[in-house]
């Protein structure tokens, strides 16, 4: 998410340089798209169309090449095939935690990725993040 718009080229390069850095990464629509574009509370988001989930050295990857290629502020979330951590100050986990890393595990191996919104056409869900960060509604979904 940006406050301000990517140029087309910037999207292009970040795509070409993504590429040649994480092997196997994007998965694009049948019509050739990497990806998607849309308004969200005032950001431009773009939802690149990954083909599988990352290791966090990948998405560590991903930021610094993001973070040189652009001085502008945004945000990045990626959907990690790491197992989460106990938060800092818990020494274990309760059941509601380890069913929701099973469920997170499962949605991932099935395409799933994070997203601002449920949308089942474009596989993204806002539950797809660690237990503890996740609202009390969105536990209860």
């Amino acid at each position: 998410m940006m406050n301000e718009e990517f140029s087309k080229h910037d999207i292009s390069a970040v795509i070409t340089v993504l590429k040649n850095a994480v092997a196997n990464i994007f998965q694009p629509l049948e019509d050739g798209t990497a990806v998607v574009y849309h308004m969200y509370n005032d950001f431009h988001v773009y939802d690149f169309r990954l083909n599988r989930s990352v290791t966090e050295a990948e998405a560590e990857v991903c930021l610094g090449l993001i973070t040189d290629w652009t001085d502008k502020n945004f945000m990045m979330e990626i959907t990690t095939s790491k197992n989460y951590d106990i938060p800092e100050g818990q020494s274990e986990m309760s059941l509601d935690v380890l069913k929701h890393n099973e469920w997170v595990s499962e949605k991932v191996n099935q395409g799933w990725r994070y997203g601002l919104a449920l949308d089942v056409k474009e596989k993204t869900d806002p539950r797809l993040r660690p237990y503890h960060d996740l609202t009390e509604k969105l536990k209860n979904l």
